[in-house]
């Protein structure tokens, strides 16, 4: 399953906070994005199950390294996107640019965001090694 728009959305909310607070809940997260907890809870069990987060018994969030990777990724991707928007026919708020800029980011192939971690670290690079020591 391809990372949404929606997926990114709380990716880049959980990176973001992460640089300023230690702990991050779930609540937090609803909070900054203006979504309830249950829909937080949702997309917390995907990213868990695509290794990019962590979420303790008591409600705690942490990204893990995959997590960051691709939350880097995803934010310059993003970046570059909005720095090379193209014109449209009538003008757009900060907002909306950056929400057509993410659904842009969304539609990129999940390698675009996870291969080059996952051939420094993921199971190719295991096979990489178990191959040179044959």
């Amino acid at each position: 399953m391809e990372l949404t728009s929606a997926h990114l959305r709380y990716l880049l909310a959980i990176y973001e906070v992460s640089r300023t607070h230690l702990d991050i809940s779930s609540r937090s997260i609803a909070e900054k994005l203006g979504v309830t907890k249950p829909s937080v809870v949702r997309i917390m069990n995907l990213l868990m199950d695509r290794g990019m987060i962590v979420k303790e018994h008591y409600g705690k969030i942490y990204l893990t390294d995959r997590g960051i990777w691709v939350a880097k990724q995803v934010d310059q991707e993003l970046q570059n996107i909005l720095a090379h928007f193209p014109p449209v026919s009538a003008p757009l708020t900060e907002e909306e640019k950056w929400n057509a800029a993410l659904a842009m980011t969304s539609a990129l192939p999940d390698r675009i965001f996870t291969g080059e971690y996952d051939r420094l670290f993921g199971e190719d690079a295991e096979k990489a090694e178990t191959e040179k020591a044959q």
